[in-house]
């Protein structure tokens, strides 16, 4: 009985402690950047719950090193902040490609 309830402290602290590893911000159309997150969850089968949503103010100023974060600025541009390669390459390719 003790280990289960180890367990599942150590799971709900481990699911809390994890963010999303996919990071999609955008600068001010938050129904653009759904569209970002819409294509990976659909084209790709990503679980959403690995793709998060986060508005911030400039992408230029933004300086995030996580493994995959992109951004939405006012023009309608993607930009990549930081790409995990062994990441994309191990973890992501599980998922299917369209």
């Amino acid at each position: 009985m003790k280990f289960v309830i180890n367990f599942i402290a150590l799971a709900c602290w481990t699911s809390a402690a994890m963010a999303a590893p996919i990071q999609v911000y955008y600068e001010e159309e938050p129904s653009r950047a759904q569209i970002v997150k819409d294509i990976f969850i659909e084209s790709y089968q990503i679980p959403e719950d690995l793709i998060d949503l986060k508005r911030i103010t400039n992408c230029d100023e933004l300086k995030e090193k996580g493994k995959l974060d992109l951004c939405l600025n006012n023009n309608g541009d993607l930009l990549i902040v930081s790409v995990d390669r062994v990441f994309i390459s191990e973890s992501l390719k599980i998922f299917q490609a369209p």
